[in-house]
């Protein structure tokens, strides 16, 4: 297998994550349900296993994985797979708002005119 010239260190990005919130190795060793040292040998990884950084990132509730998209070239798009669903979505739903508006302002119209009559 070829070895990818674009890698994210994870075990360095851990390591220092770690430091950051000031966690300890026993405590998240722990959390993620592995044997003593097991963290460290990760740490000394330049590459580790997707399922554990998920585990980890539950463990420290920190998303891992925006901070390996924040290593990645300021160049590289970063949109939701969903953006057009989400867009077509928020139209519609402007649309319906805008409808309902005019509703609003018809029946209004027409309360008026039933309260003068009666008025």
């Amino acid at each position: 297998m070829k070895k990818s010239n674009h890698n994210i260190n994870t075990g360095e990005l851990i390591e220092k994550l770690i430091s950051k919130l000031n966690l300890s190795n026993s405590e998240l060793e722990r959390a993620i349900g592995r044997p003593s040292s097991s963290l460290y040998k990760f740490i000394r990884s330049s590459s580790i296993q997707t399922s554990i950084l998920i585990d980890l990132s539950y463990a420290m509730k920190y998303n891992i994985f925006q901070e390996i998209a924040n290593n990645l070239p300021s160049d590289f798009v970063k949109t939701d797979i969903d953006a057009a669903a989400k867009q077509a979505e928020k139209q519609a739903y402007e649309t319906r708002i805008a409808s309902l508006e005019d509703e609003n302002k018809i029946l209004k119209a027409q309360l008026d005119i039933v309260m003068k009559l009666k008025g």
